[in-house]
């Protein structure tokens, strides 16, 4: 019975608490007013405008093509003589009707809109005078590098297109290594190439291996490299000669140094191009030639003393007649530490050189030709 009389009690109270609420909550209202939570909505009124007004203030028509009165106040949709209804009959109805029409020069007349700018792409104005497109052989020749005449040509050098000469080495009459000199004329530039190396049984003592190699680049540069081992002795040089600019780049590749300097005329060779070019010359007894050296870090003119003509015997028996010349090298020269040399050449239109003579701490050290290999220029074009 104390549980539902108690059920009944909190019943009560919250129908209480309802009833003073809504009593609360309708209080409020009458206190504030009603509110209406559905918003109007207001339609949007017409605005006529007068087309024959704004037809009067455009630009005029083509008076070739004039319009009928009837089309006058027309929309561009309309068909001519098609007739307006929704717009006439709302008029009457519409607020704005009884404001009278819309002054025109509040509004941008239809036709003054001006139609939308195309983009076009012109070239730009030029100052010169427009000239004809050249042909194909005459647009290629004035946009071609104009290269520089040569100032050497392999013929100074090189009478053949290729030649090869073996040499026997011996010191006091003892064999003691080989050396083989090589030149080609490769399409009219010249690649000289001198190799000397020890025999075997004088390599555990004193090893010689050097390598000289000389290129003629479009007879405007001279490349040489020299690469050297000598007993204890190495180097690995290379120098450019620039014959135009009259300037030499040197650089020493074990100590990294390196110089660029002048030098002072167009007509120096490295020592093997010298030596080539000499042979091409008309060597006369008693009148020497000179040459204008850059070697060992050191330009110097070197004068070539023609001494006499003499016969010899190669080590095949063979007797050639000679002309022996005697070049005044002032620099270090190609081999280091060396005296006079003295080379005997062929005394005919080849002068290949046969013997050459030189000296050393050790004693003197000779090279005697064994082998010679050539192809003439003449073989080539029969080949053709």
């Amino acid at each position: 019975m104390n549980i539902s009389h108690k059920k009944i009690n909190i019943l009560a109270s919250c129908l209480a608490l309802s009833l003073l609420s809504h009593i609360l909550f309708l209080y409020i209202l009458r206190m504030f007013g009603t509110y209406t939570f559905v918003a109007p909505v207001n339609h949007t009124q017409a605005v006529m405008v007068d087309l024959a007004k704004l037809r009067e203030n455009s630009a005029p028509l083509d008076p070739q093509k004039p319009r009928e009165a009837s089309d006058a106040g027309k929309s561009p949709l309309e068909e001519p003589g098609e007739k307006r209804h929704g717009a006439q009959e709302k008029k009457a109805d519409s607020p704005a009707a009884a404001a009278g029409p819309v002054e025109p020069a509040t509004l941008k007349p239809v036709d003054s809109i001006p139609p939308k700018r195309q983009k076009i792409d012109t070239p730009a104005a030029s100052s010169q005078p427009a000239t004809a497109p050249l042909p194909g052989a005459a647009r290629k020749a004035a946009t071609a590098p104009v290269i520089a005449p040569p100032l050497r040509t392999a013929g100074e050098f090189l009478a053949s297109k290729n030649e090869k000469l073996t040499y026997a080495i011996s010191l006091l009459g003892l064999p003691v290594g080989n050396a083989e000199l090589e030149a080609k004329n490769e399409n009219g530039e010249v690649r000289i190439t001198l190799r000397v190396k020890s025999n075997t049984a004088i390599s555990s003592l004193y090893p010689v291996d050097d390598v000289v190699e000389t290129r003629h680049i479009a007879g405007n540069f001279l490349i040489t490299k020299i690469k050297q081992q000598e007993g204890s002795f190495k180097s690995d040089i290379g120098f450019t000669l620039f014959l135009r600019d009259k300037s030499v780049f040197w650089i020493d590749l074990l100590k990294r140094r390196s110089v660029k300097e002048s030098i002072p005329t167009s007509d120096v060779l490295d020592t093997l191009s010298g030596f080539y070019y000499l042979r091409n010359r008309a060597l006369q007894v008693g009148t020497p030639e000179m040459l204008h050296i850059y070697d060992s870090e050191v330009y110097a003119d070197v004068p070539v003393e023609v001494l006499r003509r003499e016969k010899v015997r190669l080590p095949n028996l063979k007797e050639v007649k000679t002309v022996v010349v005697r070049p005044l090298q002032q620099t270090a020269g190609i081999f280091r530490r060396t005296g006079e040399i003295l080379i005997w050449m062929t005394d005919d239109a080849n002068k290949v050189p046969v013997r050459i003579v030189t000296s050393i701490a050790l004693g003197k050290v000779t090279a005697d030709l064994v082998s010679a290999e050539t192809t003439p220029v003449e073989e080539k074009a029969t080949e053709k």
